[in-house]
């Protein structure tokens, strides 16, 4: 494997780094200046739960007074004709 360094803003720092790690052949990063090593998860499970837990307890859907009606109707604008 080849080590690769490079300078980035630190206003930018957080871009870069989402863009390396969609990388699958991106196996770490490290930050230079800052203690720790990200480490993100492996696999895209593990991804879609870390963003489901994180959502947890915002009250995304409190707005929807009733879900089976809300359901119906979005159900209706995806079998509309285009």
């Amino acid at each position: 494997m080849t080590k690769v360094s490079f300078t980035v803003d630190d206003e930018r720092l957080g871009s870069v780094e989402r863009i390396l790690r969609e990388l699958p052949f991106v196996h770490d990063i490290e930050v230079e200046g800052n203690e720790q090593t990200l480490k993100e998860p492996l696999s895209q499970y593990e991804k879609l739960k870390r963003i489901i837990d994180d959502s947890k307890g915002k009250d995304l859907f409190k707005d929807i007074e009733d879900p089976s009606e809300w359901q119906r109707e979005i159900r209706k604008e995806w079998d509309r004709d285009l």
